[in-house]
């Protein structure tokens, strides 16, 4: 029975490494394949024997650090940035074409969308004129940071956007926080050339 197992593990990370693609989305596939394996094979043994799986636990942990590894592997392999094929997309005069901002873009036309009827500039809120906020809000600076190995600094998610709908905790976290601030591309842009968010210097610029 266990030289069946292996094959089938093996298969089982074949399928999730092709088929996952997102980095967020592989690192925290990654780490609840290892905290699975840990778990079974110190707290729950049993698990693996009474399923007839003796690998399960060894198997979740190789599948868990082999995604945590890899996680970035699609990270870099997005075609051209979209926005420069897109004759509809408008961009404002003198508006920054270096790679960053070209992979800035390429992040918010997926995480968050941009309109092809309205011209994007420096000062674009991601909150009041793209309408990120809540889950998507939070995922996109998750993201964000990992992409850019982007130090948030003093960033404040509550500054600017709202929490998610069903998360009570962080509702109550961000009562009394007042009207919000609008987050530009610009302040994006600056944060991730400094690699560093510094709120007063970056809504000053804005």
């Amino acid at each position: 029975m266990l030289y069946l197992q292996a094959p089938i593990f093996f298969a089982f990370y074949l399928l999730l490494y092709y088929k996952i693609t997102d980095c967020t989305l592989r690192k925290r596939f990654a780490v609840t394949f290892i905290a699975s394996g840990v778990i079974l094979t110190f707290w729950l043994p049993y698990v693996g024997i009474i399923l007839s799986l003796q690998l399960l636990p060894f198997a979740l942990f190789l599948i868990g650090l082999a995604l945590f590894v890899i996680r970035n592997k699609y990270r870099h392999c997005h075609p051209p940035h979209p926005l420069r094929r897109t004759p509809t997309m408008n961009l404002a005069p003198h508006f920054p074409e270096d790679p960053v901002m070209q992979q800035l873009l390429q992040l918010l036309h997926e995480e968050v969308g941009l309109p092809k009827h309205k011209t994007i500039r420096l000062k674009t809120s991601l909150n009041f004129d793209l309408g990120c906020d809540g889950a998507q809000a939070r995922q996109f600076m998750e993201v964000l940071e990992q992409t850019f190995d982007l130090d948030l600094g003093d960033y404040d998610a509550y500054r600017y956007f709202n929490p998610p709908v069903f998360d009570v905790f962080l509702k109550h976290r961000a009562k009394g926080r007042g009207e919000k601030m609008p987050l530009t591309i610009g302040m994006l842009y600056l944060a991730v050339k400094t690699q560093g968010w510094d709120t007063q210097t970056l809504e000053n610029l804005s």
